[in-house]
C-alpha cells in the first residue's frame, strides 16, 4: 500500500525559498524519459551545456544560452529541455533556442536523460533556469567537473544555503545544508562574493550534489532517476556518477538561485535513499537530530549534533502503535501488546514510552535512542535520530518493500512472510513471533460460567468469522465475549461485551476449548495470533483455522487445527480426548519460557544495541 502521496496542486510548501504551486491545466501528460538507448555517445567536444527549465520559466533561457556561448565560444554544444514539475503550466517554447525537443518532459530527471541522449562532451554542465549564471560561473564549474562531480555552492534569495549533501545517517534523507548553526545571510550578494574570494576557489568534498548547478565528467554519465523530488533526483544521480569516477563530489564557487522546488516524498524517493542504508556515514556525522516530516508526511532529514553520551545499558525506547489516543483506542489489542512489551523492556532496565497514532512524530523524539514500530494498520516514518526497529505483527499485505528497507532491522511474526519479504526486498527480515505475558496468562483452577464450555473472545470485526459461525451451526455449547455479536449469535451464547485482561485469562484457563481465527493474509504468511499463545500459557486448549507453517513453530498437544466444519465438529465433541491437566501445565510452562514478552524483549534489546554500535562506529 502506498503511504506517501504527492502534494496537492494548490498546496504551499513549508520552509523559506520555496514556491507555491498554483493549480494548472497542462496541455498533455508529460512524457517520462527513464534513460537512453544503448551506450551514451562521447562527443569530441570539451563541454556540453544542458539547460533545464520548468515549463513555466523559459524567460531566462536566452540569457543563459548567451552566457554559455561567451564562456566556451559560439560553437559550444548548448541544449535546452523543458520539464513539468508540480503540475506546472506548459509555456510555448521560445523560438531561437537550442531545444532538444518541443514538448516538456516529466520532471528534472527526465529532462537530464532527454538532454544527453545524443551524447555528451568531456564535461557535462547541467544548470536550471532558476540559477543565475555568468560565463565565468560556467567556466569555473566546467574546470572543476573535468574528473569529478562538482556543484556550485548555492544561496537562495532569502540567504539560506544549499551546499551539497552529506550522508550523516544511513537510511535517512541526506542532510542538505552544511552550516545549520549559521543564520541565513542577510546580504546574499556579499555572501556569494565572500565565498568566491575568501580563499580563492575552495573545493570541499560532499556526499553528492543536490542542486541543478553541477558539472560531471561526460565519460561517467549514467541515466538520472525519475523521482518526484528534485533534490533526491540530483543526489542519487550525482552519487552514482561519483561511484563511477572513484572521486568524491565537491562544492566550489558560488551562485544564487531564485526559487527551489518543494519536496515530494513517495516510495520511489524512500527507495533511493534506503539503498544507502549500509553505506558508511561521513566522518563527523556521529550524532543526528531528526528534522520535521517533509511534505507530504513521510521521511525526515537529519542535522548533525555532538554525539550524545549516556548509559549503554539503559536506552530510551519509543514504541509506536496504530491505536488512536483516548478511550477510542484503549480497547485495541495493540495497546495491551505494547503495554506488556514495555513492561518486559523495563524489566531489562530500559526506559519506555508508548506512542499512539497522534504521537508517531514528536517534537522531542530526537532524544529517543530506539524507535520500535509495532506494525499494525499504520505505516510510521522511521526516526533518523535513533535506531529504528520494525516488528510486523499484523496486516502484512500493507507492508511494502520500501518500508522494510527504511528500517535498521526488521522482524515479522510470520516466518513464511518474513522469508518471502526478505527475498523480495533484499534486506533481512527475522522471525519474531507474537508473545504472551505469563504473569497474566497462567494455569488456574476452572471457575465461573465459562468452565467446561467452548469460548471465543473477540469482536465481530465487522466481517464474517467462520470459526464462530461454524460453531453456532454445530450447536456447540458456545459462549462468545466481545462487542457486536447481538445480531450474530443466539442470546444464550452471548457473554460479556468486554472483559478485563484478568477475566480473559480466567476464561481461557476455564474453557474446555477456546476458538481462534486469523485474517487471511496473516494465515497465509504464518502469523500466529497472540490469542494462541495466551490460551496455551493459560493451560487451555485452542482450536484454530489453518496457518502456514504452524506446525513448525508450535507443535504442542493442546493446539488443534480445524480445516473444515467437520474437523471442528470432531474437536468440539465433549467426548473428544484432550491432554491431562499435568500435560497442559507442561505446555504452559514451555510457552511461558519460550514465547513470553520477556523473551521477545531480550531479542529486541540485543538487536538495538548491535545496531546502535554499528551506526556509531
Amino acid at each position: 500500500m502506498a503511504i506517501f502521496r504527492r502534494r496537492r496542486r494548490d498546496a504551499t510548501p513549508s520552509g523559506s525559498g520555496l514556491e507555491a504551486r498554483p493549480a494548472s491545466v497542462t496541455a498533455a501528460s508529460p512524457v517520462p524519459v527513464a534513460g537512453f538507448d544503448g551506450p551514451l555517445p562521447h562527443l569530441d567536444r570539451a563541454v556540453t551545456v544542458l539547460l533545464v527549465s520548468r515549463s513555466d520559466r523559459y524567460e531566462r533561457l536566452p540569457a543563459m544560452v548567451a552566457a554559455a556561448r561567451r564562456a566556451f565560444g559560439p560553437e559550444i554544444d548548448v541544449r535546452a529541455v523543458g520539464y513539468v514539475a508540480d503540475a506546472s503550466p506548459q509555456d510555448a517554447p521560445q523560438r531561437g533556442l537550442p531545444w532538444v525537443r518541443p514538448d516538456a518532459v516529466d520532471g528534472i530527471g527526465s529532462a537530464i536523460n532527454a538532454g544527453v541522449s545524443t551524447g555528451v562532451g568531456r564535461v557535462l554542465l547541467v544548470v536550471d533556469s532558476t540559477v543565475g549564471v555568468t560565463d565565468q560561473d560556467l567556466q569555473v564549474l566546467a574546470t572543476a567537473g573535468h574528473d569529478r562531480v562538482a556543484q556550485a555552492r548555492v544561496w537562495s534569495s532569502d540567504g539560506s544555503r544549499r551546499h551539497g549533501v552529506r550522508l550523516l545517517r544511513p537510511g535517512a534523507l541526506p542532510w542538505t545544508d552544511d552550516d545549520p548553526d549559521t543564520p541565513p545571510s542577510p546580504d546574499v550578494a556579499a555572501a556569494i562574493s565572500d565565498a568566491r574570494l575568501g580563499d580563492g576557489i575552495r573545493t570541499l568534498p560532499v556526499f553528492a550534489a543536490d542542486q541543478p548547478a553541477v558539472a560531471v565528467p561526460g565519460a561517467a554519465v549514467v541515466p538520472a532517476p525519475c523521482l518526484p523530488d528534485e533534490r533526491m533526483t540530483l543526489t542519487a544521480w550525482t552519487r552514482a556518477i561519483a561511484d563511477r569516477t572513484g572521486e568524491d563530489p565537491v562544492v566550489t564557487w558560488a551562485v544564487e538561485r531564485s526559487a527551489e522546488a518543494g519536496r515530494t516524498i513517495d516510495q520511489t524517493v524512500v527507495d533511493a535513499f534506503a539503498a544507502w542504508r549500509d553505506r558508511e556515514p561521513e566522518p563527523g556525522g556521529s550524532g543526528v537530530v531528526a528534522g520535521p516530516p517533509l511534505p507530504p508526511w513521510g521521511a525526515r532529514p537529519v542535522t548533525p549534533v555532538p554525539r550524545r553520551t549516556g548509559s549503554a545499558d539503559q536506552l530510551a525506547w519509543s514504541v509506536k502503535i496504530a491505536a488512536p489516543a483516548g478511550p477510542e483506542g484503549d480497547g485495541w489489542g495493540d495497546v495491551h501488546f505494547a503495554a506488556e512489551l514495555a513492561g518486559a523492556l523495563e524489566r531489562l532496565g530500559q526506559r519506555v514510552r508508548v506512542d499512539r497514532r497522534d504521537a508517531h512524530v514528536r517534537d522531542d523524539d530526537g532524544a529517543d535512542d530506539v524507535t520500535l514500530v509495532v506494525r499494525g494498520l499504520d505505516r510510521v516514518p522511521p526516526n533518523p535520530a535513533s535506531v529504528n526497529l520494525l516488528w510486523v505483527i499484523s496486516h502484512p499485505d500493507d507492508v511494502a518493500d520500501t518500508e522494510l528497507r527504511s528500517f535498521d532491522a526488521a522482524f515479522a511474526a510470520g516466518p513464511v512472510w518474513a522469508a518471502a519479504a526478505a527475498e523480495r526486498s533484499g534486506v533481512p527480515v527475522r522471525t519474531l513471533l507474537q508473545a504472551t505475558d505469563p504473569t497474566v496468562f497462567r494455569p488456574t483452577s476452572p471457575t465461573g460460567p465459562d468452565a467446561g464450555r467452548v469460548v471465543f473472545v473477540g469482536s465481530t470485526r465487522g466481517t464474517s468469522r467462520p470459526v464462530v459461525s461454524d460453531a453456532v451451526a454445530l450447536g456447540a455449547d458456545l459462549r462468545v465475549h466481545g462487542p457486536g455479536w447481538a445480531s450474530v449469535v443466539p442470546e444464550w451464547m452471548r457473554g460479556a461485551p468486554a472483559l478485563t485482561r484478568a477475566e480473559v485469562a480466567a476464561s481461557y484457563a476455564s474453557a474446555r476449548v477456546v476458538l481462534n481465527d486469523h485474517w487471511p493474509d496473516m494465515a497465509a504468511g504464518g502469523f500466529v495470533s497472540n490469542r494462541v499463545f495466551d490460551v496455551l500459557a493459560s493451560g487451555g486448549v485452542v482450536v484454530t483455522d489453518p496457518v502456514a507453517g504452524l506446525g513448525d513453530v508450535l507443535d504442542v498437544p493442546t493446539l488443534a487445527v480445524a480445516r473444515s466444519r467437520d474437523d471442528l465438529a470432531t474437536v468440539l465433541d465433549p467426548t473428544h480426548a484432550w491432554p491431562t491437566p499435568d500435560e497442559r501445565a507442561a505446555v504452559a510452562a514451555r510457552i511461558a519460557a519460550e514465547h513470553s514478552f520477556d523473551a521477545r524483549a531480550a531479542v529486541l534489546l540485543d538487536t538495538a544495541r548491535a545496531e546502535r554500535a554499528r551506526l556509531r562506529a
